[in-house]
């Protein structure tokens, strides 16, 4: 009898990382989670632990732990890890960029150096479409389009990515870093985007509290004049993940994993006020933020030409799949 792959997955109790675990964990893969929960739930592994009947190892650490970190390596001796794990919300990052530099550039190339180390090969990067800016066109972005972050988060993921793309390159280590466009949607109410910075959150939070939601920006070069974006189900991403350490081969460095269609910012609240049951909703419309850009979407012929890829879920499939 073979004995399962088993992945290290950083971040494995956040809203990401607990779907990829889902899904590994579905198609006869061991996951072992490494978390802080600073935004990871236990309750999420806690769900997979009853659906799958077994104990999946939960290690409580910051990722940053060094010590901690090696030691799970040499326990666990992972074939590869999926590296989640990382601080996200593009407002916080601005108040505090020696600290989002220092979780997800610093943490990334030391535990870079321990794979080095410890002779581990596989490795899949969660990264984001926050490298690519402001664009000022409306074309799907490509990933070999211009890199311009306009935060310290997405600055902080590119050159991130630079050196995972360094690991990758050295002779038989295989993965890619992946970027993600909007993530929505669920596999199960108890693994649900407990988010307070992604727009379906924020506007479920608002409809629920009876207060109408906030369209930051009218006047964009849109049909509908608000901001256009790739909104790419999270149970497609785990599929990414699960089609690409399947792949075998070496991979492009890095992968855009998106839908490849754009919804806007009206359309999506409209779509959850009619999960709500809400006609004639209420909106504030207010000024635009500083960087948004008008249409971020992504080119996804890459992922799709390699391994296969093609997202499964539309925008109304995602946000039918937060009521049920």
């Amino acid at each position: 009898m073979n004995t399962p792959q088993k992945w290290l997955i950083t971040g494995g109790a956040g809203y990401i990382g607990a779907h990829i675990a889902d899904v590994f964990l579905a198609n006869g893969k061991d996951v072992v989670v490494y978390d802080s929960l600073y935004r990871g739930l236990e309750s999420r592994i806690e769900y997979l632990n009853e659906k799958y009947g077994k104990e999946i190892p939960l290690i409580v650490a910051d990722i940053r732990d060094y010590v901690k970190l090696e030691e799970v390596l040499l326990d666990y001796s992972p074939y590869g890890v999926i590296h989640t794990a990382g601080l996200k919300a593009v407002g916080e990052s601005i108040d505090k960029p020696n600290e989002y530099f220092e979780v997800n550039f610093g943490a990334t190339s030391k535990m870079l150096e321990l794979l080095i180390k410890h002779k581990i090969h596989n490795l899949i990067f969660s990264s984001t479409a926050a490298v690519y800016g402001s664009p000022d066109h409306s074309n799907p972005l490509r990933e070999d389009d211009p890199k311009n972050p306009i935060s310290p988060y997405g600055a902080s993921k590119l050159a991130a990515e630079e050196v995972v793309s360094k690991y990758l390159k050295h002779p038989g280590n295989y993965g890619a870093s992946l970027r993600f466009f909007n993530v929505i949607g669920t596999a199960a109410s108890e693994l649900m985007d407990n988010s307070v910075d992604n727009l379906v959150p924020i506007v479920m939070t608002k409809l629920k509290a009876g207060e109408a939601p906030v369209i930051y920006g009218t006047n964009y070069s849109t049909p509908d004049g608000t901001c256009i974006r790739d909104y790419v189900d999270v149970r497609d991403v785990a599929k990414a993940h699960l089609m690409s350490t399947n792949f075998g081969e070496k991979l492009p460095l890095v992968m855009n994993v998106g839908t490849g269609r754009g919804a806007s910012v009206r359309q999506v609240i409209e779509f959850v006020s009619a999960s709500f049951k809400q006609e004639n909703l209420e909106v504030i419309e207010s000024t635009r933020r500083a960087g948004d850009s008008g249409f971020l979407c992504a080119d996804v012929n890459l992922i799709s030409r390699i391994v296969g890829f093609t997202a499964s879920y539309n925008l109304g499939d995602s946000i039918k799949s937060l009521f049920q």
